[in-house]
Parts: C-alpha cells; structure tokens; sequence
C-alpha cells in the first residue's frame, strides 16, 4: 500500500491521492483503500493513532494503545498486531513504527526536502538524487546480511528504517530511532508454543478475508498455502483455491486429495503453459521501487497473477514467507554446541548429514567454530575473504554460518567486492551485534536477518501483483505469527527428521492429513535451465551491455561463463543468476523511466 507523509505545510504536486491530516500537524497521501490494506485511526485525547495496512486489532484494542501512547509508554505503539505500518502523533512528536518481518518498510530522506518525512517507498523521497551503487553491490553480493544493507536504498538521501524499530520525530524536526521490540528469549517447546500460532494464524486469516467480498488462496498442496487456504474456508462458503499443474511435479496431485477432504473449497486447477519458461518476455518486466530478483520467472507470475484476477478475486492469499518464520538456516547447530546440549548436537548434525549423503563431522566442525564467532567477527571474515577473493565453506557445513557470501562474488570485479568489504568492516565497528529484537541464540539471529531479506523482496511481488491488479497478502509475515515462531528455539522448530514441526502440530485435526505426512516439495530446477537454453540471446545481449559491469562491480567474463556453463546443462548458482538479472532489468527500467520523465 502506498503512503507518504509529509508536514502539514506541504503538498503533493498534481496528486489525487486521499489526503488525511493527523493531529494538525501532518498530512498523509495514501493508495487506494483495498480489502487487508486500510486506513485505521482512533483518536484520545493527547493522541492521534492511524494504522497503515493490516491489523487484527479492534478499535477498542487500538484506542487503549493510543491512550498509552498519550500517557508517555511510546513502546505499546509496537503492540498493534498485523502487518502494519504505526503513526502516532503526540502533542510534542511523532512515532513511526515498522512491522517485524520488514514488508512494511519505513522510507525517509536523510535531509528532509519539501516537508516530506517518510513513506512506504523510496524512489518517490529520491527527488533527483542518483543511484547508490555501494548499495546495489552489497545487496547482491552479501544478500543474507540485511542489517549490513537494509538502512540505505539504491537511491542516495534515503535510509530506511530497521523492522521492529520506532522514529521519533520531535517538533523541531530532530529524529531518533531505537529498537522499541523486545521479543522474548525463545525457550517454548513446539507442543506448548502451537496453540499461540495456531490463533496467530487464524487471526491473520479473518482480519483479511473478513474485509474481502470474494477471496482467494494459493493451494499447491504444500503445507505453507493449505494451511492458509483451509483456514480461509472455514470463514468463507466455496473459497476458490487454485494449483498449478506443472510437468514433473506432484503439487497438483497432492492438492486434488486434499481438496477432497475440505468441502468448503473450490478447488481450481490450471495448466501452466509450457511456454512460460524462466527468463522469458524479460522486455515486458515493469519497473519497481527496489531491484525485484523475482523478474528472471516474471512471465509465469503474470500469468499466474491473470488467472487470479480472472477469478475475480479481492484479496489474495499466499504462503510465501512460510518458510522463512517456520525454519531456521542451519547456523542453529552452534546453539547446540555444549556439554548439556552435545547428545541434541550430535542427533541433528547425524540426521542432516544423513539426508545430504554426508558425513555428519564437518557439520560438527563448522558448529562449533561458528559458537566461538561473534557478529562483528564474522562481518571481519567476511570482508577478508573478499578482498582475498577466496571462496566461502559449500555444501551444508558451509551454511552453519552468520551469513554467506554470495554466489555473485564469484563474479564481482575486486572493486566490487572492495566495496562490500568496506562496508562490512563499518558495519562490524558500528553493531558488534546483530540487529535483532530481543536476546536470542545465533539460530535464532541468523533467521530473523533472512527472514527480513525475504519480507523486502516480498513487498515487491505484492507491488508487481497490484500492478497487475490483484491484491496479494502473506500473512505468514505478520507479527503475531513472528512473535509466535520466535517463542520456540531454532533447534526446535528446525530439525532433521520433520519438516515445520511447529506449524504441523498447529494445525494437527484442521489441515488434511495428506498435507501434513507430505514428504516431498515442488521442484522446479529443470525448467529454469531449460529457460536458460530458450532465452541464451537475451540473456548474452543482457550481460554483454551489462550497467553493473560498465561501472565496474561485476566482470562480463565471469558471468558470461556462468551463463554457458547453464545453457550447457551444468549446475549453476541460479539464485544468485537471477538476482543479477534482476539488478540489470531494475537499472534499465529506471533509465527508460528517466528518460520518459526527461
């Protein structure tokens, strides 16, 4: 949902969006009002509460906030569930808290011009300003150490505000941001800790489809969107549930038997043309706020999104971001390094191992040096390794880490990864610590830090999703449902032996039982180098007038290798291929723009 905020005084040139004021003294432009994206406002006396987005909270919910808001507690502005944007105004200031995963950024400019002071995105707060490159580089080639990058933005002048934190913004315009969430140390256990994702769930589901006149869900038969799609049923008489049939992959077969047993869904199955391979019609990607990695599949999205708009649908339902509150990155292992915990350590590094055909020691290994790194040490490493050009730890073992470096380092320039490193080393001497939300383990650390990464891509699929005019949630992303998976520890919501222990024992006697015993999960790699093979012209003409090479961060050679290599059937690195793509594909949009706008 678009927002901006800007001094009573100012106004947006040529702009009919609604316009709100807020305690006299602010104004706000929204986007359109949709179903799961509104405007909520209560107001109390010494405080002017306006919720952006979506909330499960009731007015009564939100005027008790407002009231200790206005009586001086600043943190319950951090209470108001959903997936929400929070401003209070208070007679002497302004807050503006961001939501916990991060798909709710907060943008404002560093020099405030015009009287703007924050919106939901960056490129409009630019103005004139150029692009920032140092920005660009870490993004691609540290992409797992979102608190290294997620302040700035590809334009300079504009930062963006931490998930979980609150600005102040004093009468006099001076601004102070602090961490304002304190989330528990984990220490539940997947038995006691269900029920509370369990409501979490549910209320993210009916705060949603309870504002909506004709609801849709994703139903790929994973557990993540049936979930979803069940609970949404249960509020809404024949809810459409779509699934794609796509060659070599059981999704629809396992959905089919599970509509079955829920007679309160529609089940709609849809063939995905076999043209629609990766890396085709790159010419007709859109332009976004921030580099959208998603565009390398863009054609099969817009195809999907059309299907979901021929439904009719208002509000959309999907399961992304279920993976990334449900399970941890394999850093976890080194919470388990100690004496107490050594039988666990052992159980889990022996189960992976066994599942990659490995040996379970240098799992072990990589645990327990990992236990003796810190934050700031391992940026330190990090930077080293680049500037040396080394190669980070592969394979399993070599996930047990903070972060990895990624594949695009293999073919950034040595200016590049120069960059990165600086980068890194600032942020190392500025945040010895991770910049999480309360005391947690380094499991714990490592997958709130993902788990932000992915929210910022995914506020970009649900600003490509409203181009094409569909309204797309992930209520996995909201809040409550954060606040209930961090309750329980890494190690437990993570393991060897079961797939998302916690969500399945939620919704144990609600989901079919074909859903939560399903072993096997999409797999969709075959296509994306048979994409490769389709669209190589494109792609060559793409690398060859790369932007990213013309200033000198990643070098043609490499990257033309990589490239072959694919075409060739060899195994490459395609996250990290695509997320190069889509760099391109952003930079040559925003000069097309320009150009328009010239």
């Amino acid at each position: 949902m678009w927002w901006m905020l800007g001094s009573h005084e100012h106004s947006l040139p040529e702009c009919d969006r609604p316009c709100l004021t807020i305690a006299r003294r602010w104004r706000l432009w929204h986007g359109r009002v949709a179903p799961g994206h509104g405007v909520r406002r209560v107001s109390v006396a010494g405080c002017d509460l306006v919720v952006l987005g979506c909330t499960p909270a009731d007015d009564a919910k939100l005027r008790r906030v407002a009231r200790e808001i206005a009586a001086g507690q600043v943190d319950a502005v951090q209470r108001v569930d959903g997936s929400r944007v929070v401003l209070a105004a208070r007679s002497d200031e302004l807050l503006i808290a961001a939501d916990l995963a991060g798909q709710r950024p907060v943008y404002y400019p560093r020099v405030s011009h015009d009287g703007l002071v924050a919106g939901s995105h960056a490129r409009p707060l630019a103005g004139s300003a150029g692009l920032d490159w140092d920005w660009l580089v870490a993004h691609l080639l540290v992409p797992g150490a979102a608190d290294v990058w997620w302040t700035g933005t590809p334009w300079q002048g504009v930062n963006a505000l931490r998930p979980g934190w609150t600005m102040r913004i004093a009468s006099d315009g001076t601004t102070t941001q602090a961490c304002r969430t304190v989330l528990p140390t984990p220490s539940g256990t997947i038995e006691d800790s269900a029920p509370a994702l369990s409501e979490a769930l549910d209320n993210a589901v009916r705060c949603r489809v309870s504002t909506a006149g004709h609801p849709t869900a994703d139903f790929s038969g994973g557990l993540d969107s049936s979930t979803l799609a069940v609970l949404a049923s249960c509020l809404v008489n024949e809810l459409p549930a779509l699934t794609v049939v796509t060659e070599g992959v059981d999704d629809a077969d396992v959905a089919a038997r599970a509509a079955q047993e829920v007679p309160s869904l529609r089940h709609h199955v849809v063939a995905e043309p076999p043209a629609l391979l990766p890396y085709a019609e790159l010419d007709r990607v859109p332009c976004t706020d921030e580099p959208w990695l998603g565009a390398a599949t863009s054609a099969r999205e817009r195809w999907w999104i059309q299907q979901v708009h021929a439904e009719g649908s208002d509000l959309h339902l999907s399961g992304d971001g279920g993976d990334g509150v449900l399970l941890a990155t394999p850093a976890y292992l080194a919470d388990l390094v100690s004496p107490r915990q050594g039988r666990e350590l052992w159980r889990h590094a022996v189960g992976w191992a066994r599942l990659r055909h490995q040996a379970p020691h240098a799992l072990l290994r990589a645990a327990v040096a990992l236990r003796g790194t810190s934050y700031g040490q391992a940026c330190r490493v990090a930077a080293d390794q680049l500037v040396a050009g080394t190669r980070a730890g592969r394979g399993w073992a070599g996930l047990v880490s903070w972060f990895q470096i990624g594949a695009t380092a293999e073919w950034a320039t040595r200016k590049g990864r120069a960059v990165v490193a600086r980068m890194l080393r600032e942020h190392a001497d500025a945040y010895p610590h991770a910049s999480v939300p309360g005391q947690m383990g380094l499991g714990d650390s490592s997958a709130f830090l993902a788990l932000n990464a992915f929210a910022r891509q995914q506020r970009l699929d649900a600003d490509m999703a409203a181009q094409w005019s569909v309204n797309h949630h992930a209520p996995y992303l909201d809040d409550g449902v954060v606040r209930a998976c961090w309750a329980v520890p890494a190690w437990r919501r993570t393991t060897p032996e079961q797939a998302k222990p916690l969500l399945r024992h939620a919704m144990y006697g609600t989901v079919p039982a074909s859903v939560l015993e399903r072993r096997t999960k999409g797999d969709y790699t075959t296509s994306a180098y048979q994409g490769l093979r389709a669209n190589a012209d494109t792609l060559r003409e793409l690398i060859h007038n790369s932007r990213l090479a013309e200033v000198g961060i990643l070098d043609r050679n490499t990257m033309r290798s990589a490239l072959d290599r694919g075409i060739n059937g060899h195994s490459i690195r395609l996250a990290a291929f695509d997320a190069v793509i889509g760099t391109e594909l952003w930079l040559r949009a925003n000069e097309d723009g320009d150009r328009e706008r010239s």
